[in-house]
């Protein structure tokens, strides 16, 4: 692989060059004003013109060729962050690790004779769906639908090894039991039946707002704050949220998603990307100071007297999937969150608003200040908004006449390497209803490599307001008719 520091090195001499003979043309061009005769300055002058403008189409046309695949319509110009990434595998760290296969646990969990669930019985890590809404999730019955098309999903590679070697025998049959579509599992609920995922809502205390057939019912978090926009409590609320789903053991991924949000892909798809990533989804990584909005930082003094330099000033979207070890490092900080709790607020200078908001800083920060910072991606593309097309401080919401498979494909970012079409192929070949596993399946021949999207790649989108809830459910009910896989099916 050509390496990427020596291009990008390439690049800012250009960039240098091509400022230096930016400034030489226009002293040139102010002494041939004053004192030099048209016809004895005019060559160097057009030589020094041609010159700047070759270093500046040069500079612009390599930048565009290296970023282009990166540019991401809502995040900005996210090329720098990329090349981060790039820089760190041309380096040999491969932010996927080169994985092919997606493993299960093993001893610390009870052996599948004495397993009380499928997931435990398989040591199937799964992903916690954190949603962070103010009282009802509008979209119920879509994220219900969702849910429930992954029920009793296995991963096949779990199978493999044991379970698949007493394939027909006693214990096989009673991994059936546990996974199957036995008498006891289709008097349990959509959640009950989840092997992958698991779900905690944090909503404004004393919320009654999910009755005893929503697949959120009994699912939020004790001791609620009151959430506001743009206020520290949207950090607080994350952190409970984390610490809840942190007591499982098997949640592994940790996936922070807002009320109006939707997912972009099938369940196993989902599933299979966020536990194919070693990195966490968030940008905690040392770009330029704008990256960083270094100027939040600036106009609170307080940040410096409490031992937060500016080294270690990060800026994220809110919207993250974090590794276990990262929720941890949040889940058990108790002195980065006082930091933040007493000097990032929003205040008026003269005629100028100076803003602060937790949830866009805290957790990137945290991170760079125990030295993680290189474990995220740099990226955070978890959820795509639409900000080219911003409501003041919110991104664009859609309405009911746009919900359309062409939207939906859209969202998914094909034009920057996100192979939808081979990632929910590979999913389906991976995860499967164990009654639907044949011998065959089981201990055939080996499967091709899993498909990864790749971390520039959004799973989720917002925002989806109340009024599109009708549409939207319709596009993941009907999916075959409109041609956009969003359930798995089997």
């Amino acid at each position: 692989m050509v390496q990427l520091d020596i291009i990008l090195a390439a690049i800012g001499l250009l960039s240098c060059a091509n400022t230096m003979f930016y400034y030489i043309f226009v002293a040139v061009r102010a002494k041939w004003n004053q004192h030099c005769h048209r016809s004895a300055c005019k060559p160097i002058f057009w030589s020094l013109l041609g010159v700047s403008l070759v270093l500046a189409v040069g500079t612009a046309t390599a930048l565009w060729v290296l970023c282009f695949p990166f540019w991401h319509p809502v995040s900005g110009f996210i090329c720098v962050a990329k090349f981060n990434l790039l820089l760190e595998q041309s380096r040999g760290a491969d932010p996927q690790n080169g994985v092919t296969q997606l493993g299960c646990g093993h001893s610390s969990l009870s052996p599948m004779s004495t397993a009380a669930s499928c997931a435990t019985a398989l040591a199937m890590p799964k992903v916690a769906l954190l949603f962070l809404a103010r009282d009802a999730l509008p979209h119920q019955e879509l994220w219900k639908a969702w849910l429930g098309s992954a029920a009793s999903l296995v991963n096949t590679q779990c199978l493999q090894g044991g379970p698949c070697h007493n394939f027909g025998s006693h214990s096989w049959q009673h991994l059936q039991e546990l996974c199957g579509n036995s008498e006891q599992n289709s008097s349990r609920s959509v959640l009950e039946q989840q092997n992958m995922f698991s779900v905690y809502v944090h909503n404004w205390p004393n919320s009654t707002a999910f009755d005893s057939d929503s697949v959120f019912h009994n699912q939020e978090v004790s001791q609620r704050v009151e959430t506001q926009w743009g206020h520290h409590s949207l950090a607080e609320a994350s952190r409970r949220l984390l610490r809840a789903a942190l007591q499982d053991p098997l949640n592994q991924r940790f996936v922070l998603i807002s009320e109006d949000s939707i997912p972009l892909y099938p369940p196993a798809t989902i599933y299979q990307q966020l536990m194919l990533e070693d990195k966490s989804r968030i940008n905690a990584c040392k770009l330029m100071f704008w990256r960083r909005q270094m100027n939040r930082y600036q106009k609170h003094p307080g940040f410096r007297e409490e031992g937060i330099t500016p080294d270690m000033w990060r800026k994220h979207w809110q919207w993250f999937a974090l590794v276990r070890k990262h929720a941890q490092v949040v889940a058990d900080d108790k002195t980065v969150i006082n930091v933040f709790a007493k000097h990032c607020y929003t205040f008026q200078e003269g005629n100028t608003e100076r803003e602060c908001f937790s949830d866009e800083h805290y957790i990137s920060t945290l991170l760079a200040v125990h030295g993680l910072d290189h474990e995220t991606d740099c990226l955070g593309v978890t959820m795509h908004a639409d900000w080219a097309h911003k409501n003041g401080s919110h991104p664009r919401s859609y309405t009911p006449e746009q919900i359309t498979p062409g939207l939906i494909n859209s969202l998914r970012l094909p034009l920057h390497g996100c192979n939808y079409d081979a990632a929910i192929d590979s999913s389906n070949r991976v995860f499967k209803h164990i009654d639907t596993i044949a011998e065959r399946d089981c201990i055939g021949e080996p499967q091709p490599p899993v498909q990864s999207l790749g971390y520039q790649c959004p799973l989720f989108a917002r925002k989806f307001p109340l009024e599109t809830v009708s549409t939207a459910l319709d596009l993941f009910l009907e999916q075959e008719s409109h041609g956009v896989l969003l359930l798995n099916q089997w």
